[in-house]
């Protein structure tokens, strides 16, 4: 069986990053289509195929066959339902797999400790797809850190930061060194692990856009910006207890980020992965990211006024 991988279908494509996901295995002359949940309102590019499901397995196998990857970017809180569909992916031909990772360092042992959500089933999916490694299909598991222009933008405090009210949160020093990638930059890397088959074969693949830290960010919102923040401090073990205390209350929406943040901050040594793991962007042909141009950027969007440059 040849390893070209030419027809994907992306699950989870009206996400946060699904979107970028489309678009730029689109831009690298792959045949994409959506797998969407017959329920959903979720609208997607009229260039884009979208097959309707109810995530039966017999209707996963009938849509899967013909496509040679499945990539999986559905909420993190459904990650339990990828089983039953990585089995139907077996069962349909495919010939790579990627789940539904794009964060942390879930290959860690303590990964497990700092995120002991219930419904967090990273590791146990990744634990599935190495048994299936003796069937045709192989998988990847893509690392990338913090979503990082995607946070900016959102804001209300997300990660510490609320650039309109011009407010910071830094945990710990905010010298600790963190992985953040761009949303665009992680659907370029799904692309390039797809047209690098054979080089990205059943491991965990890290990429990103910077090797930051918190006060460099807060530095480089700063200087674009002409304007002084507010900082507040906290450390991310506060942030983490706070967070649980949140999730036991009722209240994920605001619990489950900041434990994610906390990790992505340094809590349990989860997203440092450049100081330890080779990184792929020179294998994938990823572009190198200026944290200046993407601060830029990001206060355009949400119109915050630049620095007048003499």
């Amino acid at each position: 069986m040849s390893n070209q991988i030419e027809k994907v279908i992306v699950i989870g494509g009206g996400g946060n990053i699904g979107p970028f996901i489309i678009d730029e295995l689109q831009n690298a002359g792959f045949e994409v289509a959506v797998l969407s949940r017959t329920s959903s309102s979720s609208v997607f590019p009229p260039n884009v195929v979208v097959h309707r499901t109810n995530y039966g397995e017999a209707s996963l196998i009938e849509i899967f066959r013909g496509f040679d990857a499945v990539v999986s970017a559905v909420a993190t809180f459904s990650t339990d339902q990828q089983k039953t569909i990585i089995d139907a992916a077996v069962h349909a031909g495919i010939k790579r797999f990627l789940p539904s990772e794009y964060g942390i360092d879930s290959s860690l042992s303590q990964f497990a400790e700092a995120l002991s959500f219930e419904s967090v089933k990273k590791q146990e999916t990744v634990e599935y797809l190495k048994g299936k490694e003796s069937t045709q299909m192989s998988w990847t598991a893509l690392c990338v850190g913090a979503f990082f222009d995607w946070v900016l933008k959102v804001g209300g405090g997300l990660m510490g930061w609320d650039i309109p009210a011009r407010k910071a949160t830094i945990y710990d020093s905010g010298n600790q060194p963190y992985e953040a990638t761009n949303v665009r930059q992680i659907g370029r890397a799904v692309a390039g692990i797809l047209k690098h088959p054979k080089e990205t074969e059943n491991k965990y693949v890290y990429v990103n856009s910077f090797t930051l830290t918190q006060n460099q960010v807060l530095a480089a919102i700063e200087r674009e910006s002409g304007e002084r923040f507010q900082v507040t401090r906290m450390t991310t073990t506060e942030l983490r207890d706070e967070g649980y205390r949140n999730v036991e209350e009722g209240n994920l929406g605001l619990g489950f980020p900041q434990v994610v943040s906390s990790a992505i901050y340094g809590y349990g040594g989860l997203n440092n992965f450049s100081a330890s793991k080779e990184l792929a962007n020179a294998l994938l042909q990823l572009p190198e990211e200026r944290l200046e141009e993407t601060i830029e950027e990001v206060l355009k969007e949400r119109d915050v006024p630049l620095q007048s440059r003499t």
